[in-house]
């Protein structure tokens, strides 16, 4: 499995590990990936329980390169190579947080923004 992501856009969730947490998703590019790790160099998306799609409720970080251990990753999406990681953010008619790239790509579905 080494490697299996390298150099593959990603969208990564990570699991919260109090009730107080935020949900952090990572979309960016896989530059390593080991047994223990995996390292994107990508933005960070940090929210809680999403209302009326107000952007002021969402934390954008900015691109860097983060190192998540993999105790840490919930889930991870492999998601289109054209995905522009630095595109703004917007909601699209179904409420889901994407960036406003051209394939519209979903950061949080509307169903997993209400996960406090």
């Amino acid at each position: 499995m080494e490697n299996y992501l390298k150099d593959k856009i990603v969208r990564l969730r990570c699991k919260k590990l109090y009730p107080e947490a935020h949900t952090h998703v990572i979309v960016g590019n896989v530059l390593e990936e080991t047994d223990r790790y995996i390292v994107i160099k990508g933005r960070t998306f940090h929210f809680r329980r999403i209302v009326d799609q107000m952007r002021s409720q969402i934390y954008c970080g900015n691109t860097m390169i983060r190192i998540i251990p993999w105790d840490n990753v919930e889930v991870i999406h492999w998601i289109s190579a054209k995905t522009d990681w630095n595109a703004d953010i917007t909601f699209d008619s179904d409420g889901n947080l994407v960036l406003d790239d051209k394939a519209k790509t979903i950061i949080a579905a509307k169903r997993d923004s209400y996960g406090a």
